[in-house]
């Protein structure tokens, strides 16, 4: 919570969106509301996160299917836990082609280095205050 942990979690945050699925920027927009850069973890809660995050299509175990259409839109069955399956989901990379699964593992992957290199940056110019 002081000073080194705002500074990475406001770095991390800064970069993860990146990694994010980007269709309507919702998900970023809400990972931005729902993080506290006080606290070291990044936020992503909605109805579909868990879904988006792990990559795989989930479907209606009865039906086998996702879900179906209604003049109302997209829907699925009330109630019913979705399973997933092994099949990917497809990313949509027009606004963030660096959008997949696991952003988190993403994002340490390509820039692990650069944020532990930042971290300490930061903690080498505290010390010269």
């Amino acid at each position: 919570g002081g000073a080194v942990q705002r500074q990475h979690t406001a770095n991390v945050l800064r970069r993860i969106v990146r990694y994010l699925p980007y269709r309507s920027g919702e998900t970023i927009k809400q990972t931005i509301i729902q993080t506290d850069i006080n606290r070291p973890e990044i936020v992503t809660r909605s109805p579909y996160a868990k879904y988006i995050y792990y990559g795989k299509v989930m479907v209606d175990p009865k039906t086998g299917a996702a879900g179906f259409m209604t003049k109302q839109g997209w829907r699925s069955r009330k109630g019913v836990p979705k399973v997933r399956t092994g099949r990917p989901l497809e990313y949509t990379k027009d606004k963030n082609p660096l959008a997949g699964p696991r952003w988190d593992r993403r994002l340490v992957s390509a820039e692990g280095k650069l944020l532990a290199r930042e971290l300490q940056d930061y903690l080498d110019r505290r010390k010269h205050l």
